[in-house]
């Protein structure tokens, strides 16, 4: 029992670790993108964590072991997250509002506990059900303040795709945990994505991909937006959250998620000025208490003790 609620509390530290850091990726992201295009910030992010992963494995303070093991499974990860998630959530983004894109992100975790409860039997109990949707309740007050544009077909299609393809990384990297450690799901996914994005970046802007990068590697915002998002937002936070998901029920952990958007409202209130007032001190509330909630309660299947 002791074992089992130790890797409770390591597997709840992970994730709450991962999402507040990624909580602080939007601010990164939007630093970085009024230099650059998203492509070219994708391509160098990703070169950036796959020099990282590759200097952790070369100067042997990480390991990985992947012989004997079968590699199709962490590469369709990487197919899943980051590639197919990346792509399918800028451009999601780009086609509609921030206070669709909020809603969507805020009921992602009810994707994830849904297709834990039918594919990993991991079924949440009616507590923690009522937990999720006051998380869910804090996200959506945040967000409806969300400003600026329309709702696109093809946006909301392609932001509700990504979410989905989050919520199938979350079952994946659960399910694969079994087999691999981490970080060699961690190494294996950006390995893939470094590829993805380096071949899609120069089959996009071709002989001008060069000078579009030498341009954005001049700009010192670019280049601390880059190693946050290339070291802190992909190697240290995914390596986390992948921990977290082979510690952690996928619903239990992906709650969390809610957690980011608490951070990345909070990071525009201290550094951008962004407004706060009592709406957001009560969507803070109930975010916290959602994600205390989920995982203070047993699974369904796990009634006894």
């Amino acid at each position: 029992m002791s074992k089992r609620l130790s890797d409770d509390a390591k597997g709840m530290l992970a994730a709450s670790a991962a999402y507040i850091i990624f909580g602080f990726s939007y601010l990164f992201s939007k630093m970085a993108l009024n230099v650059t295009e998203p492509l070219i910030l994708l391509c160098l992010r990703f070169t950036l964590t796959f020099v990282t992963l590759n200097v952790l494995v070369l100067t042997r303070i990480c390991r990985i072991s992947l012989k004997g093991k079968k590699l199709i499974w962490p590469v369709l990860v990487g197919l899943v997250q980051p590639c197919l998630y990346f792509v399918l959530e800028n451009y999601g983004i780009d086609y509609t509002t921030t206070a669709f894109t909020g809603m969507i992100s805020s009921i992602s975790p009810i994707f994830t506990a849904i297709l834990g409860a039918i594919v990993l039997k991991e079924k949440l109990s009616v507590k923690q059900w009522i937990f999720v949707l006051v998380s869910i309740v804090g996200v959506a007050m945040v967000s409806v303040g969300g400003s600026g544009g329309k709702n696109t077909v093809a946006g909301c299609v392609c932001l509700v795709a990504a979410y989905l393809s989050g919520s199938l990384y979350s079952l994946m990297i659960r399910r694969f945990s079994r087999e691999y450690t981490p970080f060699e799901l961690t190494y294996v996914m950006f390995s893939v994505g470094f590829v993805f994005f380096l071949i899609l970046t120069f089959a996009v802007y071709r002989r001008e991909t060069p000078a579009m990068m030498a341009e954005a590697l001049g700009h010192a915002d670019f280049i601390i937006a880059a190693v946050y998002l290339g070291i802190g937002s992909s190697v240290i936070a995914y390596f986390l959250a992948n921990y977290s998901l082979a510690k952690l029920p996928v619903a239990r952990s992906t709650i969390f998620t809610n957690l980011s958007t608490l951070v990345s409202v909070a990071s525009g209130v201290v550094i951008m000025g962004d407004p706060f007032g009592p709406v957001s001190v009560a969507a803070f509330a109930l975010i916290l208490l959602g994600i205390w909630g989920v995982n203070r309660f047993k699974m369904k299947d796990d009634q006894s003790g």
